[in-house]
């Protein structure tokens, strides 16, 4: 795979899917990196810690242990944890690529986020590819690299007016708004609805768990719940028969 891939129409298209939701990737990254800088992070280091680490909620649950001089092992678990739900993810989109190689589909996962992965099965909710060689791939790309871009953004805003962003602007709560915003239109569906409220219910009665387990446990909820929901369904016309 050439530079070309970047003129194609398919990333093209990916790169038009993420400018929807560009102002909720700019507002966390904004309120992340914020925190960052408010917890002892020098601007220098809130920058090269987004290159490293691509990963804003990782970033909010580790930042506090690192600047309690934590030990590393903690540090680390903590960040697993509240990113292990990707595993899910990974998942998810693997019959997507399972034509590629291990390294290539390593590389791919590393670049997914909760938006760009959202988005990808809203457009491609199975793995059937009927539109040809790399298509998927190349609109995969196109999603990620441009909400990387649209991160790095954030993150320099950030850095040079953080401190002239007034806390009354309420930037993280319109990032969620928008958030909300993208998730409701991918609720098609019983499954979906299911999946959604069983993840929401259990988002309000985990919230106060430590190191964010309410992400995982919401994830884990969520999915289960439409995996029964898909099997109810789809048993539903053998029990008329």
């Amino acid at each position: 795979m050439d530079l070309k891939f970047f003129k194609s129409t398919p990333f093209i298209d990916g790169v038009k899917s993420i400018i929807e939701p560009a102002l909720a990737i700019i507002a966390w990254s904004i309120v992340t990196n914020i925190a960052l800088l408010s917890a002892g992070l020098k601007p220098i280091e809130t920058f090269w810690f987004n290159i490293l680490v691509y990963g804003g909620s990782a970033q909010l649950s580790a930042m506090p242990l690192i600047a309690g001089d934590y030990p590393f092992w903690t540090i680390w678990l903590t960040a697993l944890i509240v990113n292990s739900r990707f595993v899910i993810y990974s998942a998810a989109i693997q019959p997507h690529f399972k034509k590629y190689s291990f390294l290539q589909r390593l590389c791919i996962g590393s670049l997914n986020t909760d938006i760009t992965f959202t988005k990808f099965l809203q457009k491609f909710p199975t793995s059937d590819n009927v539109h040809g060689a790399n298509f998927e791939l190349f609109y995969y790309m196109g999603m990620v690299i441009t909400h990387w871009a649209i991160w790095q953004l954030g993150v320099l805003i950030a850095i040079v007016f953080g401190s002239k962003i007034p806390s009354s602007w309420g930037i993280g709560f319109a990032g969620t708004l928008a958030l909300v915003a993208l998730i409701i239109p991918a609720i098609k569906n019983n499954t979906a609805l299911v999946s959604a409220l069983a993840a929401a219910i259990t988002c309000v009665f985990t919230i106060n768990l430590p190191y964010r387990l309410t992400i995982i446990c919401s994830v884990i909820v969520g999915v289960l719940a439409a995996v029964l929901m898909d099997k109810k369904l789809k048993a539903e016309p053998n029990e008329r028969t």
